[in-house]
Formats: structure tokens, C-alpha cells, sequence
């Protein structure tokens, strides 16, 4: 299924360019279409060495991601939980997923949508519990965006770097998502680290 995802992928921004980038972005960031953003990313990053330009690739997927992620808060927030539960599954949303979502945000509050979105398999639906959860757009935008553009800039540039060699990547996409997670969450780890340390000392001051 990741094999014949990717092949569309692929055809889609060959076709389509900036235009695919970006409808892929959007379709798989509602969580109802199974697409591989590292695929799309990587691809976009490898096709900037040819034809396309390496920073509007970047912003094209950042914006379908983050537009797609609006239109799952709008889902989440006028549907709420019990339409997620009774056709999540026809949209491969599960249970399950939605549970792991949930205690991210119990954790971390606002800023799981941030750490969701750097998070291979449940990215695509971190948007669904901040809109039940009815969270301020505005805060859910700017966290979106930025997980986002790190996700694009990161993949873009493993396939800009790999060149010609992109097709090497295919094989091996879920284990680069897997290594680009470890690094993300240390660097997210560190940040709400330091963000917490900084309100801790706001507060005896």
C-alpha cells in the first residue's frame, strides 16, 4: 500500500508540481487519506534538483499541511468526539489513535499539537482532539505552522540532498521518520524544558 501510495505521489507532483506538493500535503494533514508526507517531502526536496525551487517546495508543504491540519480542527470542533468514534474507522482514524492523541495533549496541553505534528503515524491527527477541545485557533495555527515547516524543511532536504539516489530513500522511509523523530522529540524535550524553566523563574520573580 506504501509502495502504490508513493508511486502516486510521485505522479502527482510531476504532473502537478508546487500544486501537488501541496494537495498532498492538504489530503493526508485531514487524516482521512493514508498519504506518506516524508514520500511527498522528499520527493518535492529531489525534484527541486531539477525543476522546481528548494524553499517554495518547503512552503508549499508547510501551507497544505497546515491547511489540511484546519480543515481536521474543523471537523474535531463541529463534530466532536462521537463522530470521530462512529466513522473514524471508514477514514482510517482508530480508536486507538485517538486515545494516544488525547493523553499527548493531557500532558502537554497546547503544545502536543506541536509535538504531534513531528510524530510519524499520529501527525496527520493531531488536529481532530484540539478542535474538540475547542483550542484558540490562533494558538493552534501558529503551533501547526511550525511543527510543519520543520517536518517539510526536514524531508525536503533529505531528498534535495540524495539527488538522483531519491529512489534509495523509498525502501527506507519509515526508518528515516522513525531517526528524524528521535531527533525531533529531543529538540522539542529541550525546548518545553527550557520554555517551563523560563515561566518557573517569570513566577519567583
Amino acid at each position: 500500500m506504501l509502495h502504490d501510495a508513493s508511486v502516486w505521489v510521485r505522479d502527482l507532483i510531476e504532473h502537478l508540481g508546487y500544486a501537488g506538493i501541496f494537495g498532498g500535503m492538504l489530503l493526508q494533514a485531514t487524516g482521512f487519506v493514508p498519504l506518506p508526507s516524508e514520500v511527498i517531502m522528499s520527493f518535492g526536496g529531489f525534484s527541486a534538483t531539477r525543476s522546481l525551487t528548494l524553499w517554495i517546495v518547503v512552503v508549499a508543504g508547510a501551507l497544505g499541511d497546515t491547511t489540511g491540519a484546519i480543515i481536521a480542527y474543523a471537523i474535531g470542533y463541529y463534530g466532536g468526539r462521537p463522530l470521530l468514534e462512529r466513522f473514524g474507522k471508514f477514514v482510517f482514524v482508530r480508536h486507538s489513535d485517538l486515545v494516544r492523541v488525547e493523553r499527548w495533549f493531557d500532558r502537554f496541553g497546547s503544545r502536543a499539537v506541536f509535538i504531534c505534528r513531528l510524530l510519524p503515524g499520529i501527525r496527520a491527527i493531531g488536529s481532530l482532539p484540539a478542535g474538540i477541545a475547542r483550542m484558540h485557533v490562533a494558538v493552534f495555527l501558529g503551533y501547526t505552522f511550525a511543527g510543519a515547516t520543520i517536518w517539510c524543511f526536514a524531508f525536503s532536504m533529505i531528498g534535495y540532498t540524495l539527488g538522483n539516489k531519491w529512489d534509495l530513500l523509498e525502501p527506507y522511509v519509515r526508518k528515516f521518520s522513525l531517526l528524524l523523530l528521535a531527533v525531533l522529540v529531543v529538540l522539542a524535550g529541550l525546548w518545553i524544558w527550557v520554555h517551563f524553566r523560563a515561566q518557573k523563574q517569570a513566577a519567583k520573580a
